[in-house]
């Protein structure tokens, strides 16, 4: 496995434990994450942010555990400096919700970009 992929894997795990911190850690000081929503090209959150939207997300993933919703990961793809991720957000009865793709761009075995592409 890459280091691109190793650092992408330690961010998710930290998130599925709800270390916000470790997670973070995951991110070079002028990170930058990249969300689909919001005015185009979507909303930045910076390096300093990212603690915060990340209680955001694990609390929005928690709400979607407590539905029965699911999020399916793909394979993460490396191609040179990059990871690749798709994944599905799932109704209990498995129907799609939402698709979307993050693409991290990866800088000194951290995350210096994660770009949502979202398609609802």
């Amino acid at each position: 496995m890459g280091a691109g992929k190793d650092v992408v894997n330690r961010f998710f795990a930290a998130g599925l434990r709800d270390d916000v911190e470790a997670a973070s850690a995951c991110f070079t000081d002028d990170a930058r994450w990249i969300m689909a929503e919001g005015v185009e090209p979507g909303t930045t959150y910076t390096k300093e942010e990212i603690p915060g939207f990340l209680d955001k997300i694990i609390g929005l993933r928690k709400e979607y555990e407590a539905k029965g919703i699911t999020l399916v990961y793909g394979e993460l793809l490396e191609v040179g400096d990059r990871v690749i991720l798709e994944f599905t957000v799932n109704s209990p009865d498995g129907a799609v919700l939402d698709r979307a793709v993050d693409v991290f761009t990866i800088r000194e075995g951290k995350i210096a970009v994660k770009d949502v592409f979202r398609k609802a």
